[in-house]
């Protein structure tokens, strides 16, 4: 019998959410059968060691260096065995059994590809989530039909993966979600949001701890590849000089502003022109 579900959640240095993850998992799932799948890119705060004595039933992939996000998340992707994967971030608490009304409601509807839940802030309050034209989807007390859901939980049907393929390469971070949900709708398939389903999400806790230059660069360099894919050349013209323009204006306001603001000056600076850069020579 094929499991149920494919739990894939990629973890960098954040041992303690990640631990608060696992147990939220195992306590708040009871109805059906899963898999989770640990993939770490190479934590040197302990992540692994706490993974192999505390949750040894969890399937730990150990990656000598940051493969970012999309990599990692296709290497358990790779080796899920459930009806259905998903991908969840190491900073979220699942709650009340929402993994088990997840799988249910996938079930019940075979025209969905993939569903996202309602997410939480800490204090329990809703948490917007993203959508084409301002939708408030997040708002919603009943299942509805969605442009994309965000990755920090996100439930693919198998037979989805199998027909568009796993997670894109080509980007590092950000643009993922966004990006597998839009092939996923290319494919035929709907998109819903589940809010019968709650999970608490720490918002980006991971990736905003500290001005990271990679990620900040990654984040526009995967904009302009994901522009292009879906909306073609022209539109990826127009992008690329909009955001010329900008780094033209926010690099000497940068400059001006260092008698100020001189924490990590350098590496926002040298992020700015980075970006000028990738948008000028960019093909």
């Amino acid at each position: 019998m094929p499991l149920d579900l494919s739990i894939i959640i990629v973890n960098t240095n954040n041992k303690k959410l990640l631990d608060q993850c696992l147990a939220s998992i195992y306590k708040n799932t009871r109805k059906i059968s899963f898999e989770i799948m640990v993939t770490d890119n190479n934590s040197s705060d302990g992540s692994q060691q706490m993974v192999k004595s505390q949750y040894p039933q969890v399937r730990l992939i150990e990656n000598k260096e940051n493969a970012g996000f999309i990599k990692a998340s296709n290497q358990g992707l790779k080796i899920a065995r459930g009806r259905y994967q998903m991908l969840l971030n190491d900073d979220t608490i699942t709650q009340n059994s929402s993994f088990d009304k997840m799988v249910a409601f996938m079930d019940k509807n075979t025209k969905i590809g993939a569903c996202g839940p309602k997410l939480l802030n800490t204090d329990g309050t809703i948490q917007k989530q993203g959508g084409v034209f301002g939708k408030k989807f997040y708002l919603s007390k009943k299942p509805v039909p969605v442009d994309f859901v965000i990755g920090a939980c996100l439930m693919v049907r198998r037979e989805v993966i199998e027909k568009v393929g796993m997670m894109d390469e080509n980007l590092f971070f950000y643009n993922d979600d966004l990006d597998w949900c839009m092939s996923i709708r290319k494919a035929g398939w709907k998109i819903y949001f589940f809010p019968e389903a709650k999970i608490i999400h720490y918002g980006g806790y991971s990736s905003k701890r500290v001005f990271n230059r990679r990620l900040f660069v990654e984040g526009f360099k995967g904009g302009l590849y994901f522009c292009k894919k879906h909306y073609g050349v022209l539109a990826w013209i127009i992008y690329r000089l909009l955001l010329t323009f900008g780094m033209i204006i926010a690099i000497p306001l940068l400059i001006f502003s260092f008698p100020v603001k001189r924490e990590k000056f350098l590496d926002r600076l040298l992020a700015y022109l980075d970006i000028l850069r990738i948008s000028l020579l960019q093909k």
